[in-house]
């Protein structure tokens, strides 16, 4: 009985290989090979494009840990040359290191060449942010500082002329390298001209008679916790410490999914068709069996 359980093991196992060797020829016959060569194409392309979210999750993971040890670090003080120069000769992954770190700064704002970002949103709402050039004290440089949201409407110089200051003040925030924007949107304008859709500092310190850092202070509230509201402008928000977006965890698996469906259909309806014609040909056999007979 031993013998016969294990004889009928082994040929549902050669039957088994059969089939999978029979489907492998199907896929690759010439009424299927363009389309499994078009499946295989496209499997492989949504396969990268999870490997290349998981790539992008592993980055972002990466500098929001580098951002979230310098949201921690005591603020700097830009009252110095030595400090003014160290950040003058950083490379791209320096300033970047230096986002969100605290600093303090002195100096009197440049009103001459106020900006304003456009299409910046807060609670909802799509506004502008009034970008000034603070002139450092005792310092050949300037900083340009995010003065804090404003709405929509206040998108031309003479909306921002209530919130021109004179003579030397402190400013308190933390520093960033851009800003985001709504895609599709223009985004810098200084009243006569549009510039980039994004926030170009090189292009902005070519306007000026002075040195500008590549990184933006985000000047913060008046007090810790504080919240402005529409009638106290600008409005500012201290920025908060980074954390990992999920977005590219779920973007990977949406691929993978992707992958997985169009070679797993695919396969699935080949082999239906297979069979379907395993079965007719079975037919047909025991038809003419029966009409020999």
């Amino acid at each position: 009985m031993d013998k016969s359980v294990g004889t009928d093991t082994q040929s549902a196992g050669l039957i088994g290989g059969s089939r999978f060797r029979s489907l492998g020829v199907r896929l690759l016959s010439p009424k299927w090979r363009w389309f499994t060569g078009a499946v295989v194409i496209g499997c492989a392309i949504t396969l990268r494009l999870a490997i290349w979210q998981f790539d992008r999750l592993a980055q972002r993971m990466t500098a929001d840990a580098v951002n979230s040890v310098a949201y921690r670090e005591p603020p700097i003080t830009l009252d110095t040359s030595s400090a003014v120069k160290t950040i003058s000769a950083l490379d791209n992954i320096g300033l970047r290191a230096m986002s969100y770190r605290r600093v303090l700064a002195r100096g009197t704002f440049d009103h001459s060449h106020d900006e304003a970002l456009t299409t910046q949103v807060l609670d909802g709402q799509v506004g502008v942010h009034l970008l000034t050039p603070l002139r450092l004290s005792g310092q050949d440089a300037a900083i340009l500082v995010d003065r804090g949201w404003l709405p929509i409407d206040f998108d031309r110089p003479v909306r921002w002329q209530p919130y021109q200051t004179t003579g030397e003040v402190s400013v308190e925030g933390r520093l960033r390298t851009g800003f985001r924007r709504i895609p599709g949107t223009t985004g810098l304008v200084t009243g006569e001209e549009s510039l980039s859709p994004d926030l170009d500092l090189d292009r902005i310190s070519m306007k000026l008679p002075y040195p500008l850092l590549r990184l933006v202070l985000t000047e913060a509230p008046v007090a810790p916790g504080y919240v402005a509201s529409q009638n106290q402008l600008p409005i500012r928000r201290d920025l908060q410490e980074p954390s990992t977006d999920i977005p590219h965890f779920f973007y990977a698996f949406q691929w993978i999914a992707i992958t997985l469906i169009m070679g797993g259909g695919y396969i699935t309806l080949v082999a239906q068709e297979f069979s379907a014609l395993n079965r007719q040909v079975g037919s047909q056999a025991v038809r003419a069996r029966a009409t020999a007979r």
